[in-house]
């Protein structure tokens, strides 16, 4: 992918933002529409607002699926078990990557009541615009989780400064799903303490001051955490932080009701705002310093599948919009896999809340026209615009080299600009739009507009068979069971099944594939089997947090799995 100048949009006084197009590209009859937006950099701690024209995601309608909501007077996550430890971001702009990270820590410690402490520096140096300490944006990270993963604070400690990726980093959790509540508008506080008490803490950005407000900028910095921040701002957020609770009681300059947020400043800073001893957090007013503009959650992910792999085009996430001034568009990327991979998912982004998404899989495309479906999931919609991940029903086996197609057509409820892309290595033949899906109405982004459609396939590689697999079609005997409870801390259970009587050796490897325990080494008969590891070496030393592989040999059969160890 390379930079490229974006095309302006000329505002209409309709506010609708028409794209202009360079006179030597040819477009079929019905072009689409680019939509952009100019926005100032804010200057800040670290955030950067996108710069798409989201002024329709106000989140000021709370969503059929959250009418009916009791959220009480006072909520704070930290009571319900929620909330990782507080971090300290030092001289670096890299709140969004502390934001972003606390607020999928806590989704998985809320699922699974698993603490993780996750690396914000890979996050701020790996992610595909190496933001590094520039700052940054959820928006940015959501892709890059998705593309890549989480790996650990311990494989990848933070590092106030701009320094190079660490890519040996195994990955722990993939990012499938997440939610927008609202853009450059300051949401409802009913709407957001209704998706905070039903999801959990949210991410968000504020105005923490500047060379425009020294004095609110002093205030903040100096916050002692033992009142109500209060401050009416127009000004842009430049701060990201997370709202892990609410109290509508608590007082202010402005009347009543606060959020409880929060910080990456470290527990030198703030206070412990009314639960437990850990300082760090603040209490503002609803509203002031614009808090609530462009709050998100990461809402579903999965285990890293060491075994997988997931294809893309839109390497730098969403950047650019496109419509037919319709509400409806599709769109079609072109994959071909490097070896044979069962497809389990396909993924893409939405720019509005969606009254229909249709997804397919075909096998062949000529430019003009789809044939040969393979797969379809029909009928789904979000509420939320955001990143989303739709599983098929049954897995799509494809050879390597064999290419596939998959479209995606989105509804929006009314944003004309459904589809979304980033900026493109104009190569032809691999990224699609169309208003109908229609003959001949297959628009190529990357040849004429120099950007890739964002529609992503996920899958996994075809597990390895024994011989006598092979040779006896339709016997599965000889396995290998994912370890429980994975992650561990005290000890976790291997389970396998053998066809017949073996010899049988279970060992454990470290990411170097160096032996650290042997787990099983003798012979077994016929049946399943099974073993512990309590998270100690050969030599009863306890093995350090990180990433493991156990590797089971039984005759020809040959298989190996990940798992990780917490301490």
């Amino acid at each position: 992918m390379k930079a490229k100048l974006l095309i302006l949009g000329i505002v209409l006084a309709t506010g609708i933002v028409v794209g202009a197009y360079p006179a030597d590209v040819q477009t079929p009859s019905e072009a689409p529409r680019l939509s952009e937006v100019e926005r100032e950099i804010p200057e800040g701690t670290g955030f950067i607002p996108p710069r798409m024209d989201l002024s329709h995601l106000s989140g000021r309608e709370i969503p059929a699926k959250l009418k009916g909501t009791q959220a009480p007077q006072q909520f704070d996550c930290r009571q319900q078990g929620w909330i990782t430890p507080i971090k300290n971001q030092g001289a670096c702009g890299s709140c969004y990557a502390f934001a972003s990270i606390a607020s999928f820590e806590s989704l998985v410690l809320k699922d699974s009541s698993v603490t993780y402490d996750l690396s914000e520096n890979n996050a701020k140096e790996c992610n595909f615009f190496d933001r590094s300490c520039g700052g940054g944006t959820f928006y940015d990270l959501a892709s890059h989780f998705s593309q890549k993963g989480f790996v650990l604070e311990s494989c990848d400690p933070y590092v106030p400064s701009d320094v190079i990726c660490n890519t040996g980093c195994s990955h722990v959790k993939t990012l499938l799903d997440w939610r927008i509540i609202s853009a450059n508008s300051v949401p409802a506080t009913t709407v957001l303490q209704d998706y905070i008490y039903t999801y959990g803490p949210a991410y968000t950005t504020l105005y923490v001051g500047g060379t425009a407000d020294p004095a609110w900028e002093t205030e903040f910095q100096s916050y002692s955490g033992d009142y109500v921040l209060y401050h009416p701002t127009a000004e842009e957020p430049n701060h990201a932080v997370l709202i892990v609770g609410w109290d509508d009681t608590l007082s202010h300059a402005g009347g009543t009701g606060a959020w409880i947020v929060k910080n990456s400043w470290g527990t030198a800073w703030g206070g412990t705002c009314g639960y437990g001893a850990e300082a760090g957090y603040f209490y503002i007013a609803y509203g002031s310093g614009n808090i609530g503009m462009w709050s998100s959650f990461p809402n579903d992910y999965q285990d890293y599948d060491l075994n997988g792999e997931i294809m893309y085009h839109d390497e730098g996430g969403w950047v650019t919009s496109w419509g037919y001034g319709s509400t409806t568009v599709w769109g079609l990327c072109k994959f071909v896999p490097s070896q044979d991979i069962d497809l389990t998912r396909v993924e893409f982004w939405t720019n509005d809340a969606t009254t229909d998404i249709d997804v397919y899989i075909y096998d062949s495309f000529d430019g003009s026209s789809t044939s040969g479906l393979l797969a379809s999931k029909l009928d789904n919609s979000y509420s939320e615009a955001g990143y989303h991940s739709v599983e098929l029903d049954l897995p799509v086996e494809v050879s390597a080299a064999n290419d596939i197609f998959a479209v995606v057509i989105i509804t929006n409820v009314s944003y004309t600009y459904p589809l979304i892309s980033d900026t493109g290595a104009g190569v032809t033949g691999i990224t699609y739009m169309s208003p109908s899906g229609s003959p001949g109405t297959w628009y190529d982004l990357g040849l004429n507009q120099d950007d890739d459609v964002a529609i992503r396939v996920r899958g996994s590689y075809p597990m390895a068979q024994s011989v006598e697999d092979e040779n006896e079609p339709g016997a599965k005997s000889y396995s290998l069971s994912q370890n429980h409870p994975n992650p561990f801390n005290l000890s976790t259970t291997i389970s396998f099944t053998l066809e017949r009587q073996s010899p049988v050796s279970l060992i454990v490897y470290n990411l170097l594939g160096q032996k650290i325990k042997t787990l099983v080494e003798e012979n077994r008969p016929a049946g399943t089997h099974y073993a512990q590891w309590d998270g100690h070496d050969h030599s009863g030393r306890p093995a350090s947090t990180g990433v493991y592989f156990y590797q089971i040999k039984a005759g020809d059969f040959i298989l190996t799995k990940k798992m990780i160890l917490l301490k």
